[in-house]
């Protein structure tokens, strides 16, 4: 049986759709909820997603200034549509542990002779970079080699622990498929050459209980060097000089300093004195990948788009003269492109008990056309205008029937989206999971992957704004009539009940 009111109101901006795709036969608005349906405007979300996603925030990778300066806008923002700060202090902001690692000033790769004379220094920062954030104290032999897309590396022979130069000539595809090569040989050492890597040398990193098996696996991976083109250079003449393999030894101290990580929350009381202790979690996360040297990865999909969205919904829920009789949490979590960390760093410090929550609804990269690349030549699969109707509803059936049936009723009879189903094996890749397999139901809302996925190309005038608004309308609907309901959504089965191949 469906929960739906029949006092939602209808999509109010059809007029945007080209004519093709025009939806019929939906109901007309109610006016208990139709303020805020009408406030999420495209033009309002176009404002706050060009600052989110601005050059001036350098893609938000969690622990920099940019992120920090996200979170702040997001908090402010919290605070002028009048949610309560239930943060930590009375804030915002819910800490997370990051820190900063890197390499102190003492630390540099020494560049040898055979017979251990110096040749010359790598001083972290001045033509050596990349993810360093471990002790290391080692000498090992150099090998170079140049490689592209189609390069078995075994063809270079034992490369076990050597310390191995990299120049990659590869398309991104290859770049890919060497990364993978490498992370699976032993190798003692990788120097790629990479000029605007080399720039950076210090990695976000965090610690304690938030730690999962994905981003925990990430951290654990060694340094990983990168070296400008001028030194590498350097490396192959000293080679070509000595007439032997010269040698790499290693003197790296690490510190750590804490950075700001927090997720930014934002709470509306319900209006029922016997529901408001039950919560509606509404979320996105905020962070991107960040810069590399001066390209920078502004993220306006992922998620700044979800994030737009959250705005969009916690306005259009702070507007309405009606509150719903249950509370909404309105999350932007940190550390999601680093394993989800924020996200599981809240469930496993809950700012009000789990299972007060009755749904957690994720808005993940809401704002674009899917489209199907083929990887090795690049050709159009299929093209983005097919799917300028669609979104993909993804998790919503895993632990509650009843949630998916909500998230079917509201979008037939009031937004007129297309649904698909075919992207389930995403479904661990957002933060919506980490609330999962804390039982608690989920609905995850994602328009698809598309050729700027994680690149620089991921900017704001290729947002579609009617689209993202549209979604933005589904979920403060889905969200009002689920935290309006006389009963929570009926949970079928736990994470664990789960068969190990639906998890």
């Amino acid at each position: 049986m469906r929960l739906l009111s029949t006092t939602l109101a209808a999509f109010s901006s059809l007029a945007a759709l080209p004519a093709q795709e025009a939806v019929v036969d939906l109901r007309p608005v109610a006016p208990d909820r139709r303020v805020g349906f009408d406030s999420i405007d495209p033009e309002q979300c176009r404002e706050w997603l060009t600052y989110l996603a601005s050059d001036e925030l350098r893609g938000r990778a969690t622990g920099t200034p940019g992120y920090e300066a996200a979170a702040r806008f997001i908090a402010a923002k919290f605070r002028e549509f009048g949610l309560q700060p239930v943060g930590d202090d009375e804030s915002y902001f819910q800490d997370v542990p990051f820190y900063e690692a890197g390499p102190t000033s003492e630390s540099h790769l020494a560049i040898e002779t055979k017979d251990g004379k110096e040749l010359f220094q790598l001083v972290p920062g001045k033509g050596l970079g990349g993810s360093i954030s471990s002790d290391s104290e080692k000498s090992l032999e150099i090998v170079y080699i140049e490689v592209d897309g189609e390069t078995d590396l075994k063809r270079f022979g034992d490369l076990r622990d050597k310390a191995v130069v990299v120049r990659d000539n590869s398309n991104r595809t290859g770049r890919r498929s060497l990364a993978r090569q490498l992370r699976r040989m032993q190798l003692g050492m990788t120097l790629v050459v990479d000029d605007g890597l080399a720039a950076s040398v210090r990695k976000t990193v965090t610690s304690g209980s938030s730690r999962n098996r994905a981003q925990s696996a990430r951290f654990r991976r060694p340094n990983r060097y990168y070296i400008t083109d001028e030194v590498a250079q350097k490396i192959v003449a000293a080679s070509e000089r000595d007439e032997a393999p010269i040698r790499v030894t290693a003197k790296i101290k690490i510190e750590r300093n804490r950075v700001f990580g927090a997720n930014v929350v934002g709470f509306l009381e319900g209006s029922d004195p016997k529901l408001k202790h039950e919560i509606v979690g509404i979320g996105s996360h905020l962070d991107h990948i960040g810069a590399r040297g001066d390209v920078i990865n502004n993220g306006a999909d992922d998620d700044g788009s979800g994030t737009t969205g959250v705005l969009a919904v916690a306005q259009a829920f702070t507007k309405n003269a009606k509150r719903p009789r249950r509370s909404i949490l309105f999350m932007c979590f940190s550390g999601e492109e680093k394993g989800l960390i924020g996200s599981r760093h809240y469930v496993e410090h809950p700012i009000f008990p789990n299972e007060n929550m009755v749904v957690e609804l994720q808005m993940d990269m809401i704002g674009r056309n899917e489209e199907h690349i083929n990887r090795r030549s690049g050709e159009v699969v299929e093209d983005a205008a097919a799917n300028a109707n669609t979104v993909h509803l993804v998790g919503s059936k895993k632990l509650s029937e009843a949630v998916h049936e909500v998230c079917l009723g509201i979008n037939d009879a009031h937004i007129g989206l297309e649904f698909e189903y075919d992207e389930e094996d995403v479904f661990s890749r957002s933060d919506h999971a980490n609330f999962a397999r804390k039982d608690i139901p989920i609905a995850f809302f994602f328009t698809g992957f598309h050729r700027d996925y994680h690149q620089p190309g991921d900017t704001v005038d290729k947002i579609n704004f009617d689209k993202l608004t549209r979604v933005a309308k589904l979920v403060y609907s889905i969200g009002f009539e689920i935290a309006d309901a006389d009963e929570r959504p009926k949970r079928d089965r736990t994470w664990k009940e789960l068969p190990r191949g639906r998890r």
